[in-house]
């Protein structure tokens, strides 16, 4: 298995603040509760069990487990749900 990271997708948080209880070891907040997340990458087991356990709490999806890659670009999301078609009914 790859190595893997915590990203939060900032635009999404609203600052309900249950990541930071659920591991507060990767993610912080700011002085405004909005979180920040320890970009390094986890550690196979526990850690990375408990990254998946918070990223599925949040309320917002606002975080998500990805691949850590040579080039530190982090892999766009996969969006699911809603449909973008928004040209409506012809």
């Amino acid at each position: 298995m790859s190595a893997q990271r915590l990203v939060l997708d900032a635009a999404r948080c609203d600052g309900h603040g249950i990541c930071a209880l659920r591991c507060p070891d990767r993610v912080s907040l700011d002085q405004w509760g909005y979180a920040a997340v320890d970009p390094a990458p986890l550690e196979a087991g526990r850690m990375t069990k408990r990254a998946k356990n918070v990223a599925a709490a949040c309320p917002k999806q606002a975080l998500r487990i990805v691949p850590v890659t040579s080039s530190g670009v982090v892999p766009a999301p996969s969006h699911t749900g809603a449909s973008t078609d928004r040209e409506g009914p012809r």
